[in-house]
């Protein structure tokens, strides 16, 4: 190790202790919980049995999983959310899916703006940071866009809205608090209408599909985007 290298390590104290104890606590998550993980999002009945099985705890449960699903950015987002409505209903399993989502966005924000890419690529390849890039290059608008609409996990692009200079916080808190309410109250409503066997609440899903198609196919370039992140 250099000694530019040690000094700067010195003078960032804080800072590396700090990242080095989340980096500890992120991996021994994963690897003392993975197998867990996996047996969890395997199906929404999966989900179901895990949520459940904390008894008068299931919401606090369910709220825990969306954090970690947004920090660990491969899980499936969409099987919690049809969970959620599964279990609790449409209204207060897309309040416990939402701020669950909302609350783990913001913790993966701070954490990738705080320590940078470094951190960022413990849990998102370099090839998938660089796809996005060019995403951010096509301004706000389109990030929103991306944010609102369903398709590849949003999780990823909140890791790396935290790395860009370009999105303040305050900027970032909106997208997030007013793009995924359509989202998760359509997932939300599909999991509460197959348990409950409601076409009406089946029919808010398929509509919101239909409105999300309908906006890809009239802005092509919104497609282009979308089918260049689909393929990072």
């Amino acid at each position: 190790m250099s000694w530019l290298r040690i000094q700067h390590i010195k003078k960032h104290k804080f800072k590396t202790i700090i990242y080095l104890v989340v980096v500890i606590f992120f991996v021994s998550l994963i690897f003392y919980f993975g197998d867990l993980l996996k047996a969890v999002f395997t199906s929404p009945d999966a989900v179901r049995a895990w949520v459940l099985g904390y008894g008068i705890y299931a919401p606090v449960a369910l709220f825990l999983l969306q954090v970690a699903q947004v920090a660990v950015a491969p899980l499936n987002n969409f099987i919690i959310n049809f969970a959620g409505g599964y279990i609790f209903g449409p209204w207060m399993g897309f309040v416990y899916n939402y701020v669950g989502w909302i609350v783990g966005a913001v913790i993966v924000f701070w954490f990738s703006r705080f320590f940078g890419r470094g951190f960022v690529n413990l849990f998102v390849k370099e090839k998938k940071l660089i796809g996005f890039d060019e995403i951010m290059a096509k301004g706000k608008y389109i990030v929103f866009m991306l944010l609102l609409l369903p398709g590849p996990p949003d999780d990823f692009l909140v890791y790396f809205i935290g790395l860009s200079n370009s999105i303040r916080f305050r900027t970032f808190l909106w997208m997030v608090v007013i793009g995924k309410i359509p989202g998760k109250i359509a997932t939300s409503f599909l999991g509460a209408g197959v348990a409950a066997h409601s076409t009406v609440s089946v029919a808010i899903y398929v509509i919101f599909i239909m409105v999300s198609v309908i906006t890809f196919w009239k802005k092509p370039e919104l497609w282009q985007v979308w089918q260049n992140k689909k393929k990072t």
